[in-house]
């Protein structure tokens, strides 16, 4: 069986504006990334071949500096550089390039589940941004 927690890690290293990446945890440290799984191998719907369409759900959790300035372009910015990674993820599923969830998987979709990350928290340090994806997969037995 294949590991895609770690498919998920290897995937999202291929990603230019994911410098530190973490797995379920991290520190609050501005610049710092984390994959943090909601549903893996959900059962949508078994066939008779007891195949299943799956879902694995995640959310990509950023932390950002914060201002509080007025007039200042920082949060537009980051906000801007969080849209970049929902934007990678698209432009994935466009090109088709997938996570490798192993030979009995068969990927049938990315995507990003909204359209705007979520601003999930704020403290003196910085802000934490976070949106959800699905992978859609088709697993054969």
């Amino acid at each position: 069986m294949t590991n895609k927690h770690e498919a998920m890690v290897d995937y999202m290293t291929q990603c230019a504006e994911v410098a530190d990446l973490f797995f379920n945890f991290s520190t609050a440290v501005n610049g710092d990334t984390v994959i943090a799984p909601i549903a893996s191998d959900y059962v949508v719907q078994e066939y008779i071949d007891k195949s299943a369409l799956k879902w694995y759900d995640f959310s990509i959790i950023q932390f950002q500096p914060l201002s509080t300035e007025p007039n200042d372009d920082t949060n537009t910015t980051v906000i801007f550089d969080v849209e970049t990674v929902m934007q990678w993820i698209i432009d994935q599923e466009d090109a088709e390039n997938y996570p490798d969830f192993g030979d009995k998987c068969e990927i049938q979709e990315i995507s990003v589940l909204q359209d705007m990350p979520t601003t999930a928290g704020i403290d003196q340090q910085g802000a934490k941004y976070m949106f959800s994806c699905r992978v859609e997969y088709l697993e054969r037995k």
